[in-house]
């Protein structure tokens, strides 16, 4: 099949291009990143054309429309299924969207999915563990954009120490609804995920923070943790953290001393 060949996208190759849209952040997905190359590569088609198809893809996302973003408006009917199959089927669609991907370029994408991973087993818990880890990282992408990319409680702005921390944690949450809302995360730097996941700190309803009476008061912890309460968290661009979420962090995780 010539490369740039012009044809109609099947469901299974949208599927593919729906992955790399969940794995990574959406500004390096155009005609010169390296996964986007590689995967026209393998289906026969310009980075250009596939660049496109991740756009008419992002156009059906929930979350870019609350913030406003458009994407484009002419994509094919599978654009908007994709959607619908991951809505209704979760994670069983996504391991196979990720099959799909991976036996069309499983060089491209193996070191970014950890699918040769020693310590897992081989089979469905392997491909179950990887769409969790796709899931994940959208997620992560999700929050970074939301919270402009710093911590919503400090202002860190370095992103390797910044965490997507759910209020509802990943475990209890609803696979779709729950585990990828924005509306069910905040981005912290390492420490205060660790404590916010530890229940030292919470939000209230009114996004100030509050520390654990647990926490003893000493010139560190008054420095790195006890300084923020009362604060408010900074605020993001949509998606606030939703009051039944930051209840569940209050009643079930918090500590409250």
């Amino acid at each position: 099949m010539s490369q740039g060949k012009r044809r109609n996208w099947s469901f299974e190759e949208t599927s593919m291009a729906f992955v790399l849209y969940l794995l990574m952040p959406m500004s390096e997905l155009d005609d010169t990143c390296a996964q986007v190359q590689k995967l026209a590569s393998a289906l026969g088609r310009t980075p250009s054309s596939v660049a496109l198809k991740i756009c008419n893809i992002a156009a059906h996302d929930e979350n870019r429309l609350r913030e406003g973003k458009a994407g484009m408006s002419h994509g094919s009917h599978y654009d908007a299924e994709v959607w619908e199959r991951y809505g209704a089927e979760g994670d069983e669609y996504l391991d196979k969207a990720i099959v799909w991907l991976l036996e069309a370029t499983e060089p491209v994408v193996q070191g970014s999915l950890d699918v040769k991973d020693p310590t897992v087993p081989e089979g469905k818990e392997r491909w179950t563990i990887t769409a969790q880890r796709v899931n994940q990282q959208y997620f992560r992408n999700t929050l970074l954009a939301n919270y402009r990319g710093s911590c919503c409680i400090t202002g860190i702005d370095c992103e390797p120490l910044l965490v997507a921390s759910h209020i509802k944690p990943w475990r209890t949450s609803d696979p779709v609804r729950e585990r990828l809302s924005p509306a069910n995360g905040i981005l912290l730097n390492a420490l205060h995920d660790r404590a916010f996941d530890q229940g030292l700190i919470t939000i209230d309803k009114a996004y100030r923070v509050h520390v654990s009476k647990i926490v003893p008061h000493d010139e560190a912890n008054d420095r790195w943790l006890w300084c923020y309460e009362g604060e408010h968290i900074s605020e993001p661009i949509s998606g606030v953290p939703s009051p039944d979420f930051i209840e569940y962090h209050n009643d079930m995780i918090f500590k409250a001393g």
